[in-house]
């Protein structure tokens, strides 16, 4: 009998696990990753990350339009009511800012490049994060489906043996019953287990946009090891905090332009003059122009006299950095808020880690097979036997959900300091 009762769980356990297997698609092939690989092929592959390396080039590539020179005129002119004058002239002008303003530009140019480099860090940081996360549920699900799994077994053996005595005569059909929907209920359990093992699967690939079926590389639940101490954190030294910096180094550059904009301008012209033989408009002689052509040359400045848009200009980029010092400090301050709560969250994991792995699990162990054992001999009837077997469960599935929710605790504080 007792050869049937493994038999009939190797069964089982085999279902499951084919079942697992036939839920991939057809031509998919399942690649065993580690959670660096992992990350790895999303930094990669991760369209937001590629977005935001477009972004960086598209910054450095507007870098050149800091030196924006207004367009070189050239003109020709004839006016032969002139007089005396040749009436022929040839103008070529160009007029510059003055030289400072476009080294502010640049200043501002080169501010911004470092904004999107800044947001790019943010995008890899919280990747991270997500990957990161979504790796330790996937084995935290297939953890539930392996415990599941086990109590399949268990509860195929309840059945078996309350069959065999209701059969026997030995019990009644109350028992067989309870047996049965026991054995149903984890059925399901184990079924919906399986389901958020591929949901998750389906938010791992779509993080790594990919449509291949990922499996990690760790052969069970393992627990992060936190290299940080609580006092380690600087809110200021996180990729929020640069990105912010960097807002405040655009303003900075911005308010240095607007005040750029009170000097003058300057222009340089220059001009040639010739005569046009045998053309004497109203008779007048050009004999004393013959010697050849004329150049000239003009240069000049541009002075502002009206500074009303240059004043409001330069107001409005000094109200620009003082809004972004104060949304600074607003988000500095909810994240040390964050942090402080993630630290609570770790401290309340960690407890529950510490006790489920050092008592629970061997607890559950113990439980279950004490409890086979007495019912099998008959010591307890099969009322107590199904409490044990449920309590026993619930000490593997809490002691899966301490593993996870220390991971995540980790994850979460290492995504706020900003460690890759």
């Amino acid at each position: 009998m007792l050869k049937d009762m493994k038999n009939n769980a190797s069964t089982t356990l085999v279902a499951a696990a084919l079942s697992l297997l036939l839920a991939l698609p057809a031509a998919a092939q399942p690649s065993v990753k580690t959670l660096d690989e992992c990350i790895e092929a999303a930094l990669r592959h991760n369209l937001s990350v590629q977005s935001g390396h477009i972004a960086v080039e598209r910054a450095k590539a507007l870098q050149g339009s800091a030196f924006n020179i207004d367009r070189t005129t050239v003109s020709l002119s004839q006016d032969p009511t002139s007089g005396g004058s040749p009436d022929n002239s040839l103008s070529i002008g160009q007029r510059f800012d003055f030289p400072t303003i476009y080294l502010s530009r640049r200043r501002q140019l080169k501010a911004a490049t470092d904004l999107e480099r800044s947001y790019l860090d943010v995008t890899r940081n919280e990747l991270v994060r997500e990957i990161s996360s979504v790796y330790y549920q996937l084995l935290y699900a297939r953890e539930r489906i392996k415990i599941l799994q086990q109590q399949d077994s268990m509860y195929a053996k309840f059945v078996f043996l309350a069959t065999a005595k209701f059969k026997a005569g030995e019990t009644n059909r109350l028992e067989q019953m309870n047996a049965e929907r026991l054995y149903g209920e984890n059925k399901i359990a184990l079924q919906q287990a399986e389901t958020d093992y591929r949901n998750v699967q389906l938010s791992l690939q779509r993080w790594l946009n990919t449509s291949e079926w990922i499996d990690p590389a760790d052969p069970s639940m393992t627990v992060l090891e936190s290299a940080w101490q609580p006092a380690d954190f600087n809110p200021r030294q996180t990729p929020v905090n640069r990105v912010f910096e960097s807002k405040k180094a655009i303003g900075e550059s911005a308010l240095n332009v607007a005040r750029q904009e009170f000097l003058p301008s300057i222009s340089v012209a220059l001009r040639s003059q010739w005569v046009i033989p045998g053309f004497h408009p109203y008779n007048v002689p050009r004999e004393r122009f013959a010697g050849g052509n004329f150049m000239g040359f003009e240069a000049g400045i541009g002075i502002p006299l009206f500074f009303g848009e240059q004043r409001a200009k330069t107001r409005a980029a000094r109200r620009e950095i003082d809004l972004l010092k104060t949304q600074q400090e607003d988000a500095l301050l909810l994240l040390t808020s964050d942090y402080r709560t993630a630290l609570n969250d770790y401290a309340k994991a960690k407890n529950a880690l510490d006790y489920y792995r050092t008592q629970g699990a061997e607890q559950a162990d113990e439980i279950g097979r004490m409890s086979q054992l007495s019912y099998e001999k008959g010591e307890i009837g099969y009322i107590e036997y199904i409490q044990n077997l449920k309590t026993a469960a619930e000490l593997h599935l809490q002691c899966a959900d301490a593993v996870h929710n220390y991971n995540q605790s980790i994850i979460t504080i290492n995504y706020l300091q900003g460690n890759k």
